[in-house]
């Protein structure tokens, strides 16, 4: 009976454990790479919302519309729903989902060349920042003035 364990074909417990060990760390650091790779993903979701809102307020100054665009996190995907006098008008811009901003300014078509927007947007599952970001998330800063150059800031 000695003879055939000697002779027997097979892998060893320790050849098993450390198999086990190796597939464990590969598998957590794929993880940690997916989730990171995610969370930027969802920091180019806001960016990308940022460019486009920035679009949409020059052509909005262009076109001489009137829009309140004042929005608070929370307060929804639709920017851009209230009239400078209080009314109510359609959205001239929706978020994509998850992204949240807090935007002062508006487009006032009876005073020409005041026109000043400024926007932070961040996305809920973006990339987690500590100070100076209020969000926790990475913020991204953007500043549209009808008369000078527009800016873009990342925290």
């Amino acid at each position: 009976m000695l003879k055939t364990l000697k002779n027997s074909e097979g892998f060893t417990m320790i050849e098993l454990f450390m198999v086990f060990a190796v597939l464990g760390i590969l598998a957590q650091i794929s993880l940690t790479f997916m989730i990171d790779l995610r969370s930027r993903s969802s920091d180019v979701t806001a960016l990308s919302d940022g460019k486009n809102l920035v679009t949409m307020v020059r052509n909005n100054f262009i076109a001489r519309d009137d829009v309140d665009y004042t929005h608070n996190p929370g307060d929804g995907p639709d920017i851009g729903t209230v009239l400078t006098d209080g009314g109510a008008r359609p959205p001239v811009f929706v978020l994509s989902p998850g992204v949240e901003a807090e935007i002062t300014g508006k487009s006032d078509p009876n005073d020409p060349g005041a026109g000043l927007v400024v926007a932070t947007l961040y996305h809920q599952s973006g990339t987690k920042m500590g100070p100076p970001s209020a969000s926790g998330r990475r913020e991204f800063f953007f500043v549209v003035d009808e008369l000078g150059e527009d800016t873009l800031a990342t925290f």
